[in-house]
């Protein structure tokens, strides 16, 4: 579908895959989940008289990117089509034609991002799109509706936290897109939000394709479960590695726009990481944040075993038990594993390693000083230890198992990196540390909004008001999470604070 001026921005190559190309504008189209689509009739007539062409494209991005994705896919032909009967029984079309057009394109995040920037100046996915058609030659057999384009990992994502599945979640997407091409526009006023709720529940429950309502319904439930159960988010407290930072260990532009916005706002923003306060500094100068994220700023640092509050004082430091600190080493040495303490401002080895050096090179993780023996480093405060192996495999079958037969009373696990294992004092964590900074603010729990990717962050989305793990994250931390944004790559972070914390 497409015609050259008005809707010739794709060009499909049919059914299994869709090809994007350039092309000339829109003339008098519009982008957003509201209308400008074709003109609604008072008329009575059997929608049954129509004749409805859906045409039903994929992004082969979408596919491999979303397991499944096709499949649930298969049927949306025939769902376009008998939704957009039951709507046009009460809506009509006053062009007196019987032929009705539409197109519908499941796509990924990042495609739906550039759509969302380019015709909404708002640099984020969404769920779904609509493109009311613009012009059309004189004459034309048909009404051309438009095209709806949806996102099939927000799809993935919604569908996993309203508990259905991903071939439910995309007819509700459907309903709502084929509204918005049909003049319906919820954001207009709360008479016509009411409008469109209502028409949303009588063609979704009238199909029985669900009785809980639509998308509409679904969004005023989050919100009033939002006001019930939290607070206005006034902190947001965010992991680094694999969260805020993408897989270049850099700030992406969307999370560093977000992050100013807050700043605007009032909203307090805090680093929540297993790094040292070095390092996340460094990060964070190094991505043009240097002057939200100094030595003035309040952090949580080393899974929340050192606190800097404001002005950057110190508000709590916890350290190892001098005999797990002699025991990590020791089997280090014996198992050939990268090892290194971490001791604020410097960590230290017994001796060097190439992973170490990636630890400091990569992560910017402070550089590791080898030490004399064993009692140079137990005269020396350590945060944490930190075992480094070649690969995942290494940390799953050789370090963990060790460990978990012979952890040291006074010691606990933690994984931030599928490549490295952390050994902390028992009883700390991010979410220690979180409640040490919120009591110095006097900020709530149900007041924080917190976002991270691992394992490390589990305790911390437990405490927040709203926790939210990026798509990227661990299955144990998506099962935990509140809610799941896009991945560390495409912007996760921005995504969250905008959509929780900024209320756009």
């Amino acid at each position: 579908a497409g015609w050259a001026g008005a809707r010739c921005e794709w060009r499909w190559r049919g059914k299994g895959g869709a090809e994007r190309v350039s092309g000339g504008a829109r003339r008098g189209v519009s982008a957003s989940a509201g209308g400008g689509g074709a003109s609604p009739s008072t008329s009575s007539e059997s929608s049954s008289e129509y004749q409805i062409s859906a045409d039903i494209l994929i992004r082969e991005e979408a596919e491999s990117l979303v397991p499944g994705c096709k499949a649930a896919v298969s049927s949306l032909e025939a769902d376009c089509e008998q939704a957009l009967r039951v709507a046009l029984e009460e809506t009509g079309l006053s062009d007196g034609k019987r032929v009705v057009e539409v197109s519908v394109m499941v796509t990924d995040d990042s495609e739906i991002r550039d759509l969302n920037s380019t015709w909404r100046g708002v640099d984020r996915p969404t769920d779904v799109l609509s493109f009311p058609n613009g012009e059309v030659p004189p004459g034309y057999h048909a009404v051309v509706l438009g095209d709806i384009i949806i996102s099939a990992q927000t799809a993935e994502r919604q569908a996993k936290e309203r508990a259905h599945d991903l071939r439910k979640e995309l007819r509700i997407l459907l309903v709502h897109g084929l509204l918005h091409l049909l003049d319906y526009d919820h954001e207009l006023s709360e008479g016509d939000e009411v409008l469109m709720k209502n028409e949303e529940e009588r063609i979704l429950v009238g199909l029985g394709w669900t009785a809980e309502g639509g998308l509409i319904a679904k969004s005023i439930e989050g919100a009033q479960e939002s006001e019930g159960e939290t607070k206005k988010v006034k902190l947001v407290a965010l992991d680094m590695d694999g969260t805020l930072l993408n897989s270049d260990v850099l700030v992406p532009d969307r999370n560093r726009e977000a992050l100013e916005e807050c700043e605007k706002r009032g909203i307090k923003v805090v680093l929540a990481t297993g790094k040292a306060r070095t390092s996340a500094l460094l990060a964070c100068e190094k991505s043009s944040l240097g002057d939200m994220f100094s030595s003035a700023s309040p952090g949580i640092f080393i899974q929340g075993l050192l606190v800097h509050g404001p002005d950057g004082k110190v508000l709590s430091q916890t350290y190892l038990p001098k005999d797990v600190v002699r025991k990590a080493f020791l089997y280090a040495e014996e198992a050939n594993v990268a090892c290194c303490g971490f001791l604020g401002e410097r960590n230290v080895t017994l001796r060097s390693h190439p992973l170490l050096d990636e630890l400091h090179e990569r992560y910017y993780e402070p550089e590791s000083y080898v030490a004399a023996n064993i009692e140079e480093i137990l005269e020396q405060d350590v945060y944490k230890v930190l075992l480094y192996g070649d690969d995942e495999a290494v940390i799953n079958n050789e370090v963990m198992p060790y460990w978990d037969e012979n952890i040291v009373e006074g010691a606990r696990m933690t994984r931030a990196i599928p490549e490295m294992l952390e050994l902390v004092p028992t009883g700390t964590s991010k979410a220690t540390g979180l409640e040490t900074l919120l009591s110095e603010y006097g900020i709530a729990p149900q007041e924080v909004l917190a976002v991270g990717d691992g394992d490390n962050d589990l305790e911390m989305l437990g405490m927040a008001g709203i926790g939210v793990a990026v798509n990227n994250a661990t299955p144990r931390l998506k099962e935990k999470a509140d809610h799941i944004v896009s991945s560390n790559d495409e912007g996760g972070v921005a995504e969250a604070i905008w959509k929780f914390a900024l209320g756009d």
